[in-house]
This record gives C-alpha cells, sequence and structure tokens, in this order.
C-alpha cells in the first residue's frame, strides 16, 4: 500500500491503495468522471460509473453508482490496509482525511 492517501486518477482493472486506522473519518473526492462506451453487444448505454471502497481483507466498505462530480464523507471502522476500485470507466479519485 502507498503511504498517505488516494490522489489519483483510478480505471477500469486499476486501483489506487492507501491505510487508514480505525476511527478515521475520511473525504473522498470523485471527479472528471469518464464513463467507458458499451461494447458492441450491448444495447444499454452505461450513465456511471461503478465506485468502490474496500478494505483489503475484510471487503467493502462502500461501493456506488456516480455519474456527477461528487464528494462524501466515511468512517474507516476497521483499520489497515484500504483499496479504491473504478469499473466501467475512470475518475479522478482523492481520499484525505476530513478536516
Amino acid at each position: 500500500m502507498s503511504e498517505g492517501y488516494v490522489d489519483q486518477t483510478v480505471r477500469d482493472e486499476q486501483t489506487a491503495g492507501f491505510d487508514a486506522e480505525a476511527g478515521e473519518e475520511l473525504t473522498v473526492t470523485v471527479e472528471n468522471i469518464d464513463v467507458a462506451e458499451a461494447d458492441n453487444e450491448s444495447t444499454v448505454q452505461p450513465d456511471a460509473i461503478s465506485f468502490r471502497l474496500d478494505h483489503a481483507e475484510e471487503g467493502p466498505v462502500m461501493t456506488e453508482s456516480i455519474s456527477e462530480p461528487t464528494a462524501f464523507d466515511v468512517t474507516i471502522e476497521t483499520g489497515g490496509a484500504h483499496i479504491v476500485i473504478v469499473t466501467n470507466g475512470a475518475a479522478d479519485v482523492t481520499v484525505e482525511p476530513s478536516e
């Protein structure tokens, strides 16, 4: 896992990692959303990315469909390594301590 938090573009098949302590309050910002185009076999055009924040050993902390830039707060319940996952496109993701 990287030292500090996340401030990078995350896209399909890539992840970003960080360490956080139990009880830590973080602000997650998702911007510059680029939704992937539908493949040739699909008749439905996707309109959002899937954003997931996982604890590396315990699994999903939260999952959201995001189509517009957004920011939200999350309190880490279990300390340790965490992973940010974006599917169905790409987005600029920032995870930092809440002020």
